[in-house]
């Protein structure tokens, strides 16, 4: 009976070793097609990002007083994705970077974050890292659970940029 139990148990442990971990979004590795699938396509996503992109621009303007117009650069692009290789349509993307000449003032700056991280979360963005912070050079990027991350920078310029995590570049 001791012999029996042991051997259950053994591969109970082997089974629950041997299968693959959910991803934190839904879907399980073992499926990667089905992941990406539950998540918002390339088209839906980019929309999304663009639309909270414009409201952090017209807060900051409204509530900081950063009124000079925002300058588009442009410079998107495109990715493969090294999580999912195996997946055809699966992509990340960097949208166009905007740009505000003069940047964010070191005592503005605390708010400016501060709507950030508000807008930010609204959007699925909550996982803030503080990469640089001094005196008239700040940098933060704010993840959201796809992979995307918001890049906030001011310096000389203030520069805002979205590099989405992978998503299908069609629906389904």
């Amino acid at each position: 009976m001791r012999r029996l139990a042991l051997l259950v148990l053994t591969a109970a442990l082997v089974t629950a070793c041997a299968s693959q971990p959910d991803t934190p979004d839904g879907g399980s590795m073992e499926d990667p097609t089905s992941t990406l699938q539950q998540r918002p396509s390339m088209a839906e996503i980019t929309a999304r990002y663009e639309q909270m992109l414009q409201e952090l621009r017209d807060r900051w303007a409204s509530e900081l007083g950063l009124t000079t117009p925002w300058v588009n650069d442009g410079d998107r692009g495109t990715a493969g994705c090294a999580e999912f290789p195996d997946v055809p349509g699966a992509e990340k993307h960097t949208l166009d970077r905007w740009r505000y000449e003069g940047g964010v003032p070191d005592d503005q700056w605390p708010r400016a974050l501060e709507i950030a991280d508000e807008l930010a979360a609204r959007y699925g963005f909550t996982e803030r890292e503080v990469v640089l912070d001094r005196p008239g050079d700040h940098k933060v990027e704010i993840r959201d659970s796809f992979g995307g991350t918001l890049q906030i920078t001011t310096k000389v310029n203030a520069v805002l940029r979205v590099r989405t995590g992978c998503h299908l570049v069609q629906d389904g």
